[in-house]
Order: structure tokens, then C-alpha cells, then sequence
């Protein structure tokens, strides 16, 4: 499998205490992964090393305009609600907000961030330094990234994507200031789709692609015991 990064990979060097000092700012402190997030983020990311997808699910084509979906195996255990899928991986960095980007698998992770003069230097060069100039902590999985960029946009989701602080741990995982996990949002059985909602606002996501049927939920591909769709 190509996308095979565990965990999201920082594009610009020194940005942690950035990130701290903003989400600080904004007073929107996130709450730290609790150790069994710990727990079952460290034995995913192990798994995505290796063999890129768990082997409790499935990565299939719906169709050429729908792409890939990943589907809980249907000789699966159903998935528990508040279990880790994994994490949402990529490539982090901080860019202008609102600066043009074709990738339809990057996310804003926090915006209206505010650089200093020798930040915007180092990360914003080509600009001239403007104090009110805002910036966004952007998460972008298009060239770089695991299974969970193949999970689809549902309205009413099964899967729900949740930021944390990854902080020291006794499971050896890297220290974050913020990580996008996707957990189950409620018990998802065998054969099932795996689906997240991209954004709360967002009702006509399928629509602006042009597929049909719409919306999209848990049930409307599934998967048999040959592997192939329920009719």
C-alpha cells in the first residue's frame, strides 16, 4: 500500500511551541489522549508501518467517481464504539490562511494564528511582515498520508474526527501539541463503511461531485463475505 505514514510529519522545523503558544492564545487548549487512545494509537501506527492498513478492514473502489472507501472486514468483530481507527496523517504546516490549495485532503486544523516578525521570516519569506496577517496550522494528507484519507464524507457518520494532545507517555509515541484521531463514533458492524463527516456545515458534499446516491451513510455500500457489494 502507498500511504503507509503512521503518524502526520511536520513539513517546517520549530513549529511545536508555535502551535502551543496559539491554541493558548485562543484559549482552546485540547484535552490529552487518555492512555487507552495511547494504547491503541501506538499499535495502529505499528500496524500502518508494517502493512499500511489493519487487517480488520478493507480498502475498496465504490467507483470511479466515488474513488476508495475502507470497509470493516465482514469476518471482522464489529469496531467498539470509542476505538481508535487511526490517526488522520499528513503533512503539518503553517501557511497563509486561505491560501489557494487544489488538495482535497488537507484541513485547517486551527486558524486566525498570528506570527511574530522572525516567524514570518522563516515561514512566510516571500511576504512582506504584516502583523495582522493571519495564518493556519494546515494538515494535508494528498501526497503523504495513511488509510484514513480513503475514509469518505458522510452527514451522519459512524467515525468522528477528534484533535488531541499527544503528551509523554509510557507507550513511546512522539509528543504532539495537536493530532487529528479518528475514533468510532458508535458501533460499526462487519461489512459496514467507514465514514467521517469533513465538516459539520457541509450537506451538499457529494452533490458538488455529482454522485449519486445521496447522502451517503454506513449502509449504503456494503460488504458481503466474497467481498463484494450487497446489492
Amino acid at each position: 500500500m502507498k500511504y503507509k505514514l503512521p503518524r502526520q510529519t511536520i513539513k517546517q522545523t520549530n513549529i511545536k511551541t508555535i502551535i502551543e503558544r496559539e491554541l493558548d492564545r485562543q484559549g482552546t487548549p485540547l484535552e490529552p489522549a487518555s492512555k487507552k487512545h495511547l494504547k491503541e494509537l501506538f499499535a495502529v501506527t505499528q500496524t500502518i508501518e508494517k502493512t499500511g492498513l489493519p487487517e480488520y478492514l478493507v480498502l475498496k473502489k465504490i467507483s470511479d467517481q466515488i474513488g476508495y472507501g475502507v470497509f470493516v472486514h465482514p469476518n471482522a468483530q464489529v469496531l467498539k464504539k470509542g476505538q481508535i481507527i487511526g490517526p488522520y496523517s499528513g503533512v503539518l504546516s503553517i501557511e497563509v490562511e486561505n491560501k489557494p490549495d487544489d488538495s482535497a485532503y488537507a484541513f485547517a486544523l486551527v486558524t486566525e494564528m498570528k506570527l511574530n516578525k522572525e516567524e514570518q521570516k522563516r515561514l512566510d519569506g516571500k511576504n512582506k511582515f504584516a502583523p495582522s496577517r493571519h495564518y493556519a496550522l494546515n494538515l494535508d494528507a494528498n501526497n503523504k498520508g495513511n488509510f484514513t484519507r480513503f475514509i469518505n464524507h458522510c452527514e451522519n457518520p459512524n467515525v468522528e474526527a477528534i484533535t488531541h494532545l499527544i503528551p509523554p507517555n509510557s507507550e513511546g509515541l512522539e509528543e504532539m501539541p495537536i493530532e487529528v484521531l479518528y475514533i468510532a463514533k458508535k458501533t460499526i458492524k462487519p461489512g459496514e463503511q467507514l465514514l467521517v463527516c469533513y465538516e459539520d456545515d457541509d450537506e451538499t458534499y457529494w452533490d458538488a461531485y455529482g454522485v449519486d446516491p445521496v447522502p451517503m451513510n454506513p449502509k449504503t455500500y456494503r460488504l458481503g463475505s466474497d467481498l463484494n457489494f450487497i446489492k
